[in-house]
């Protein structure tokens, strides 16, 4: 979620933008520039800008939270909870 250039959410590219389409140009323009910046400082500042321009254009706004459920056996035993990871199989021993 942290790097417009990967997170679809941060396009503001038209058609290839997330849902909605949003478009706006100077906001692209800084976003393409993301790759080039080299130090932390000046990262922050172009984040700085991009985020102005998000807020004043309303590219998108995220409704509602999600949760994704799944069952198990009770028979399983040692599964370790990992954020964004479904299905983690690792420790995991039938009873």
């Amino acid at each position: 979620m942290g790097n417009p250039i990967t997170c679809p959410f941060h396009y503001m590219n038209g058609a290839d933008a997330f849902y909605g389409w949003p478009k706006n140009d100077e906001y692209e323009a800084l976003r393409a520039k993301w790759p080039d910046v080299a130090t932390l400082e000046e990262r922050q500042a172009l984040a700085r800008k991009m985020q102005v321009i998000w807020w004043d254009f309303v590219g998108g706004v995220m409704l509602g939270n999600l949760k994704q459920p799944w069952a198990r056996s009770k028979r399983l035993t040692g599964l370790i909870e990992v954020p964004n990871l479904r299905f983690p199989m690792w420790n995991m021993e039938k009873t």
